[in-house]
């Protein structure tokens, strides 16, 4: 069978939770899979560098205007992708949304990660719910012959907000991806002295952007500062209104024990999780969440918002409070950083067990084939 699949959400080179997703589930598929040939498709003026894939995957990279194409797609609907591609096509997998004209007979099948722009605009830059609004979420998902959802929670949105069927939504949990051979003392030593932090920390890990939250970590740091003997480490890509999360930092007492070091690349994301005493996490809203399971898995205790998605993924295992409590948030760290545990490692290995890549290609394998 081959299999087209939309990798436009790598084409940035950012690694949010949807091209962690895009990425694996990729690399999953054609693992678990190997007799079906996957086709990856994007448009882009510039070189792109997508992530490594096996010899079944083919790349089919296209070279138009993009703002003439999308806006052509957008208007007309034509060129349609089917049409584009030099090879026959069986079925259309689409992992992130994005607009995707296609031909009648061609069968789509989509993921859903969450629909934030539409439950918190008010998150987000006009500029910003623009382009979510440009991607026709809701016009995919009703094209596509079956939807996969990344949790129970995404799934109801989807019945709740787009009237969707629950008949055509199957949910289909992602993997959680963890260092081969796991993480050394050496491997610690390098990721704190790369990026110049302090030995004892808590951290958050994450996209900065306001649903995340990261000014409630500040504020309730701030409070119990000068009882802990951690700082706050802040990491993961500039998302928008940055200059409000910088002006939070400046205005805190402690803003000398506020670390934000950007981005980290994956080969140090692990043993990042593994160095700090404790991981946070008061998004706002999640579809499902990676940062709370990932820094779990490295043996990292996780406290997360009691909301969204997050208590079904994380379950029993992490410490859940209430996001918009401030008070709440800053009393559960104390408490915990000032004894610091572990996560047992029989827990790790339930969370590795549970999500799991391999089987969540096989199911999304299982799905693709059905709609044929």
């Amino acid at each position: 069978m081959h299999i087209a699949i939309d990798v436009r959400s790598l084409m940035g080179g950012r690694h949010s939770g949807v091209e962690e997703y895009t990425t694996q589930i990729i690399r999953a598929m054609s693992r678990v899979a190997p007799l079906h040939t996957y086709h990856l498709f994007y448009n882009s003026a510039k070189n792109v560098m997508l992530p490594k894939f096996r010899e079944n995957v083919v790349v089919h990279p296209f070279r138009y205007p993009n703002k003439l194409l999308h806006a052509s797609q957008l208007l007309l609907g034509s060129p349609k992708w089917d049409t584009m591609l030099s090879q026959h096509i069986d079925v259309v997998f689409v992992p992130n949304s994005h607009l995707v004209p296609l031909s009648r007979d061609v069968p789509l099948v989509s993921t859903a990660h969450d629909i934030a722009f539409e439950r918190f605009p008010e998150f987000l830059t006009i500029k910003r719910r623009l382009k979510d609004s440009l991607m026709r979420p809701r016009d995919l998902f009703i094209r596509s012959d079956h939807i996969i959802a990344v949790s129970e929670y995404t799934a109801r949105d989807l019945i709740d907000i787009y009237s969707l069927h629950e008949n055509s939504i199957t949910v289909i949990y992602p993997g959680v991806a963890s260092q081969a051979g796991g993480i050394q003392p050496v491997d610690v030593q390098h990721v704190v002295q790369k990026h110049g932090i302090p030995s004892k920390f808590f951290l958050f890990v994450g996209t900065m952007e306001p649903r995340k939250n990261i000014s409630s970590i500040i504020a309730a740091f701030s409070t119990i500062a000068n009882r802990i003997s951690q700082n706050l480490v802040i990491a993961g890509e500039q998302g928008w209104k940055m200059r409000e999360l910088r002006n939070v930092v400046a205005a805190s007492p402690y803003a000398d024990r506020i670390h934000i070091i950007g981005f980290v690349e994956e080969e140090d994301k692990n043993a990042l999780y593994a160095a700090a005493d404790l991981f946070v996490y008061p998004s706002f809203y999640e579809g499902f969440g990676f940062p709370p399971l990932e820094a779990m898995i490295n043996g990292t205790p996780a406290v997360v918002s009691f909301n969204s998605s997050l208590p079904e993924v994380v379950g029993s295992w992490a410490t859940l409070i209430d996001p918009y409590n401030t008070s709440q948030i800053a009393a559960v760290l104390e408490e915990m950083l000032v004894s610091p545990t572990r996560v047992p490692k029989s827990v790790q290995q339930e969370i590795r067990e549970k999500y799991s890549w391999d089987r969540a290609a096989k199911q999304t394998v299982k799905i693709l084939e059905s709609v044929v």
